[in-house]
């Protein structure tokens, strides 16, 4: 958000850097004008939810520091629920493995800006055990290692790991449909020989049944 408002030229009207003119002026005017436009900036990225939270405010000023008090609280109770998060959150079997650990970093990032620093041995150990069963191999493997990898490191091997897996599935997929589409072309096969066979067999037996009924009729 933040972003868009520095390329619209509109950061400072929302960081209370450039206030609002005391007298009515031409100035006055061009400032209000431009606060119109920083209020639909905000408004235009957040969620219906957070517009309840800041539909009261007459400046886009006022609902910047609005949404301040709600989403960046250094208090311990902020702190708690960040931290609760970090450890409690479990990754579960299907999800997106990209999603699930920005969202982990993400909170890393958060607790970090409220001078809450974690021991990254502790992070990677966190990390480790937010991923679903279907990694146990996986967690195994890091944990025999002499050392454990940085937060980061380790990052980047899930993902590898992950897109792996998902490139093995898709050959598997893939070998399942070609055996399949041989099995069902055998049988096809199979099935024409079988119809085959059995058409000549019943054109021999019709043979000699006609040529035993002329035999017959000229013997007579």
């Amino acid at each position: 958000m933040q972003a868009v408002l520095i390329k619209n030229d509109l950061w400072d009207y929302v960081c209370g850097r450039c206030k609002e003119p005391e007298t009515e002026t031409d100035s006055s005017s061009t400032w209000v004008k431009n606060d119109l436009k920083a209020r639909s900036d905000i408004i235009l990225s957040i969620s219906p939810t957070e517009l309840k939270q800041v539909k009261h405010c007459e400046t886009s000023r006022e609902m910047w520091i609005r949404l301040e008090e709600i989403y960046q609280s250094k208090g311990p109770a902020r702190k708690a629920t960040l931290l609760k998060g970090l450890i409690l959150h479990k990754m579960a079997e299907g999800d997106d493995v990209r999603e699930h650990l920005a969202n982990f970093f993400d909170t890393v990032d958060k607790l970090g800006d409220m001078d809450v620093t974690i021991n990254p041995d502790l992070l990677t150990i966190l990390l480790l055990y937010s991923l679903p069963a279907s990694f146990e191999v996986f967690r195994c493997a890091i944990e025999s290692r002499d050392e454990l990898p940085t937060p980061e490191g380790l990052r980047i091997k899930i993902t590898e790991e992950s897109d792996a897996r998902r490139s093995n599935c898709t050959r598997g997929s893939t070998s399942g449909a070609m055996v399949a589409n041989k099995d069902g072309g055998r049988r096809a096969h199979g099935g024409r020989s079988e119809a085959t066979k059995g058409g000549t067999e019943k054109n021999s037996k019709e043979e000699v049944q006609a040529t035993r009924a002329q035999g017959d009729r000229v013997s007579t």
